[in-house]
């Protein structure tokens, strides 16, 4: 498990201390109902909001700057990411599993990966379960990630781990990769390693990360098992936490005892956009 790093892509803090208290649970947007029978009608969101909320005791004067220009927004508005130590794997929840929206196009159906090459191509096997069809050994699949439409927020010096699907690791032939990005989605290079696993330290200059998969032999291969690991080595099976963007709701920011130390906490939400 690795640290928590928080901020915009390419310019994320390393919060290196232990926080004494961290909350991550999903406001599930549960609502009952009794009716005067006595019985209980349940209403919820459609999906769960993420919240975080985190304290820390005596820390360090660099991290706490970092998090109070945060929290005030110095740097400018919109939404951070946060990387969360606790989440074994980056990608989307469905995403992971191979699966989402029967016949849908966008980022909650085949949309979540992309062709590389004009030599594959992305299928569906069953309604809502998705498979990528390589036609040569050049045929290589890459995951979007669904919080941005595009590609996975990193900054400079994160470890970054990717282990391909289960089906395509069984493969002697995989080669796994990550494409580090520039700021504006510009290529700036690439770790790539034969076989399932890739890790890496994401580069001076990048701000953002595709991880890409090269089946190496022709077949249809299921999309399902795949790892996108932050701090940590990718491993096969894991849960999808996704990564989505947040916004700073409330923080606290004390002097503590002995100074320069600072006693801080931050409230944090899953967002579809955190302008003004």
């Amino acid at each position: 498990m690795g640290n928590l790093w928080i901020g915009r892509p390419g310019s994320m803090a390393e919060i290196d201390q232990a926080a004494k208290s961290f909350d991550r649970s999903a406001d599930l947007g549960v609502s009952e109902f009794k009716s005067l029978g006595g019985r209980v009608t349940v209403t919820r969101n459609q999906a769960p909001v993420r919240r975080l909320k985190l304290a820390w005791d005596l820390l360090p004067p660099a991290p706490a700057r970092a998090l109070d220009r945060i929290a005030r927004r110095i740097d400018g508005s919109g939404p951070v990411y946060v990387i969360d130590p606790a989440a074994g794997n980056v990608l989307a929840p469905a995403q992971a599993a191979g699966t989402g929206v029967a016949g849908a196009t966008d980022i909650t159906g085949l949309a979540q990966w992309f062709v590389t090459l004009p030599t594959g191509t992305l299928t569906t096997t069953t309604p809502g379960v998705f498979a990528f069809t390589a036609t040569d050994a050049t045929s290589t699949v890459a995951w979007r990630c669904t919080a941005t439409v595009g590609n996975f927020p990193v900054t400079p010096g994160l470890p970054i781990s990717f282990r391909a699907p289960t089906a395509l690791a069984a493969l002697g032939t995989v080669t796994v990769g990550l494409d580090y990005k520039k700021a504006d989605g510009s290529y700036l290079s690439s770790s790539t390693t034969p076989g399932p696993l890739v890790t890496g330290t994401v580069p001076p200059g990048a701000a953002y990360a595709t991880p890409t998969a090269k089946p190496g032999t022709p077949g249809t291969y299921s999309l399902a098992g795949a790892c996108l690991t932050y701090g940590g080595t990718a491993a096969d099976g894991v849960p999808g936490d996704g990564l989505p963007p947040m916004s700073v709701t409330g923080y606290s920011d004390a002097p503590g005892r002995p100074l320069p130390y600072r006693n801080f906490s931050l409230d944090l939400v899953e967002v579809s956009g955190a302008a003004g």
